[in-house]
């Protein structure tokens, strides 16, 4: 109850907290504070629970299929090769250079947990940092990429996450034999439901649009029903639901508008609920990690994890981005724009909850410590000090 009330108080307030500067994961984050120092250490086993983990797999579903719904002007938004290296290159050498870093740091933790980490705290997110994909003085085609980028690379991550997740789950390595074999499976499965059942509802929607069959807020529930139906279907068949949601994204939006002249405002009509349920959705996220941060505060996190999610933000996001723009046509200054540009928010937050779930107690609170050190720590540094850094970067001199 606590968590409606935030978010019924960031709505009426959304306009004049805007005015302020105060994002609304902030004010949702600092209301989930308060409710997590009432709640006390009950916090814990309100989250640890299956009906907890069902209802966050839900949200991420939602939410990676409306990402995948707002890439505009192509697969790639129009900036094919700057998006294709940051994806390609940079997401995977970020991975890479992550666990690494992380089996340094933390030389008791396996393998599989270190790669669990990486996944948490790589994929970038501007749920909590709006304003630098808004700012014009940044370059529009600086902008369009991470948008893009934004959009995919949490769909990208979360297969190889859950497969780290399985791993990490068992005792022994006799585990990778079968999470392997799970999570080929699992994603031949998604990919199929994803592409029959996105595409097949885009190809709907378009045909009743044009005849006129349904009223214009029946259309948007039924969106709304897409990434349920597509995760509930994966899920049956034994499929990766996340990866299902999507690739039913990008299914929908390509049977949908096919053409780029397709009119903007018709695709916001058409998305509006679902736009609107994903936004709910996240702030809920957003208040339950602020009731994690009291949480972990209680807790204590050691100086490597804290060194870990400062490494995370800036040198094991920076590196790879200029790494993989090497020969582009980009200068050094929005090579590192790009590179400062790595918000986390909502993805990694969805997956450190569901680690915090899924892993035994000690790899579990880990997870959960540095998903709270990177993301508060991004909230702060993105939503405030990064806009300025890029505008000043890649202004014309």
């Amino acid at each position: 109850m606590s968590g409606l009330i935030a978010i019924a108080v960031w709505s009426l307030l959304s306009r004049q907290l805007g005015r302020l500067g105060v994002s609304a994961p902030l004010t949702v984050i600092a209301l989930g504070a308060v409710a997590g120092l009432a709640y006390g250490q009950d916090l814990g086993e309100h989250l640890n629970t299956v009906v907890a983990e069902k209802i966050v797999e839900i949200v991420l579903a939602v939410l990676l299929f409306v990402d995948a719904t707002e890439v505009r002007r192509g697969f790639l938004g129009g900036e094919g090769r700057i998006v294709a290296r940051l994806l390609a290159i940079a997401l995977p050498m970020s991975l890479v250079a992550t666990v690494l870093a992380a089996a340094i740091l933390l030389p008791d933790a396996q393998w599989a947990l270190l790669l669990v980490i990486a996944c948490i705290v790589t994929p970038t997110d501007f749920a909590a940092s709006a304003e630098i994909i808004r700012d014009k003085r940044i370059p529009s085609k600086i902008r369009n990429s991470l948008n893009v980028e934004s959009g995919y690379n949490d769909g990208i991550v979360s297969p190889l996450f859950i497969f780290a997740l399985a791993v990490a789950e068992g005792n022994d390595a006799e585990r990778f034999g079968p999470a392997v074999e799970g999570a080929l499976v699992a994603s031949g499965v998604a990919l199929l439901v994803g592409a029959v059942l996105g595409g097949g509802a885009g190809l709907a929607v378009k045909n009743v649009v044009r005849r006129e069959w349904a009223t214009s807020q029946a259309l948007r529930l039924g969106i709304v029903i897409v990434p349920l139906l597509v995760y509930a279907v994966a899920v049956t068949l034994g499929g990766n639901g996340f990866v299902a949601a999507f690739v039913a994204g990008i299914a929908f939006r390509a049977a949908r508008s096919p053409r780029a002249s397709t009119p903007a405002d018709l695709d916001h009509a058409e998305m509006s609920s679902v736009d609107d349920v994903g936004l709910i959705s996240s702030l809920g996220i957003w208040f339950v990690f602020g009731a994690v941060v009291v949480l972990a505060a209680e807790g204590g996190a050691s100086w490597e994890m804290i060194f870990l999610g400062v490494l995370a933000l800036t040198v094991l996001r920076m590196l790879p981005v200029y790494v993989a723009l090497l020969g582009s046509a980009t200068t050094w200054r929005e090579r590192t724009a790009v590179g400062i540009a790595g918000p986390r928010g909502t993805a990694s937050v969805v997956f450190g909850l569901l680690a915090f779930n899924s892993l035994r107690e000690d790899d579990a609170n880990t997870a959960l410590y540095i998903t709270v050190i990177v993301v508060f720590s991004s909230v702060l540094f993105h939503g405030l000090a990064a806009p300025r850094l890029m505008s000043a970067l890649t202004r014309k001199h």
